[in-house]
């Protein structure tokens, strides 16, 4: 376990705020003892070793010579990029640009290894591994105020909330703690160097130099992503690619005009409102009564 000054973590979670401890030298003992039982056990069911795991991806077809080089070609690609980001004496547009195409090439690449993570958790280390992490975040995670264990019987009662906002949450926050990292996200060197020159916020969005968020083309989007344009009075307003108002429900905030036929009159849409009327048929035009004129009106 890397050494670590910190003893907790705080997070808040609905309002409510939790932590997440450094474990006790008891609690170490032991998740080491469930680690070495959860890796025999899965060695005596014939569960693969991380050192087999290379040829079963092969003969699964899950790995083959050609995504080997892809993934050597994006790792090079991503340690040229660092070369260059180090190195500097480039204008900084440039700069912001390799950063960015550094982490769309990192994310190929855990795209790419993504079935080999998988098979990974299913060897017999990765199980024992997990079971050790669960087993200590268990004991570890607390309420803020008063360091009462959330989970009073540690694994029995995580394995059955492991999805709920808390757990979920609070895992992250342990892996931080007991590693010495405030995020893996924030020690790669091209999310380093955007935030050195203020080219995304603390959560690395992607802002302007105003602090406003954008997207990789430098489109003004909301916290959800959706297009918008700002306006003067510092409110913002939903729009598509091209700048058109839209409506929460994404349709044109326009106003409607009526249709006009070949005459150029205009028509009455209420008509075709009930479907029995197509715009291929005219509508039947509303008779006149035709008023008799009496003897007496023509004299």
């Amino acid at each position: 376990m890397a050494e670590n000054k910190l003893e907790k973590r705080s997070f808040e979670v609905d309002g409510k705020k939790y932590a997440v401890r450094v474990p006790t030298v008891e609690e170490i003992k032991e998740a080491n003892e469930i680690r070495a039982r959860s890796f025999n056990e899965a060695l005596s069911r014939g569960d693969l070793l991380r050192d087999q795991l290379e040829g079963e991806l092969r003969k699964r077809k899950l790995w083959n010579d050609e995504q080997e080089q892809e993934y050597q070609t994006l790792r090079q690609e991503v340690l040229d990029g660092d070369f260059k980001l180090q190195k500097g004496g480039i204008k900084l547009n440039q700069a912001r640009h390799i950063a960015l195409t550094m982490s769309n090439k990192r994310n190929e690449m855990i795209d790419l290894l993504s079935s080999r993570t998988e098979l990974d958790s299913n060897t017999c280390e990765g199980k024992a591994d997990a079971a050790r992490f669960n087993f200590l975040f268990a004991c570890c995670l607390v309420y803020d105020d008063t360091g009462k264990q959330y989970f009073p019987n540690r694994l029995d009662d995580y394995l059955k909330k492991a999805d709920d906002a808390v757990s979920i949450r609070g895992a992250t926050e342990f892996y931080y703690l007991i590693s010495g990292n405030s995020s893996i996200d924030d020690q790669l060197p091209e999310n380093q160097f955007l935030k050195k020159f203020k080219f995304v916020d603390d959560k690395l969005r992607l802002i302007d130099k105003d602090g406003r968020l954008v997207d990789k083309d430098g489109h003004h989007i909301d916290e959800y992503g959706n297009l918008i344009q700002w306006n003067e009075d510092n409110t913002s307003t939903k729009v598509d690619i091209t700048g058109r108002p839209v409506n929460e429900a994404g349709d044109f905030d326009i106003e409607h005009s009526p249709f006009l036929d070949d005459d150029g009159e205009v028509i009455d849409e209420s008509i075709y409102a009930d479907g029995k009327v197509t715009p291929t048929q005219k509508a039947k035009p509303k008779t006149r009564r035709k008023v008799k004129k009496s003897v007496e009106s023509e004299i």
